[in-house]
């Protein structure tokens, strides 16, 4: 549960290792292997997205089972849902124009939020 909170609190991608690191300056006594295992139970379970990062590092972040997009600040990396109304749109003039079924797709936005501009 409070990998899962951490998370939440942190709204931006976090590595299984910064999840660790904070989980051992709360004094929590949980291995590495646990905070893998319990990322992999809560993406399974769509409480969890995960992403690799320009690195090649796979980060984590809190996110509801609703499909949606993010817009992840370049500077803080703070990430924001996006709606997918555009998206939608898209989708459904892609079968209509074009006569393809879109069955999967992912975006991701990258900028400066308010704060880093």
């Amino acid at each position: 549960m409070r990998i899962a909170a951490i998370l939440r609190e942190a709204r931006q991608y976090l590595s299984a290792a910064e999840i660790h690191a904070r989980l051992e300056r709360e004094s929590a006594e949980v291995s590495l292997s646990t905070v893998y295992r319990t990322l992999e139970f809560l993406r399974a379970q769509g409480a969890v997205s995960q992403r690799t990062d320009e690195a090649g590092e796979t980060t984590y972040l809190s996110c509801d089972g609703d499909h949606h997009h993010h817009a992840i600040c370049r500077g803080c990396g703070r990430v924001e849902d996006v709606d997918c109304e555009a998206i939608d749109q898209f989708t459904e003039d892609l079968d209509q124009h074009n006569g393809f079924l879109l069955e999967s797709h992912s975006m991701e936005f990258f900028g400066r939020c308010r704060a880093c501009r």
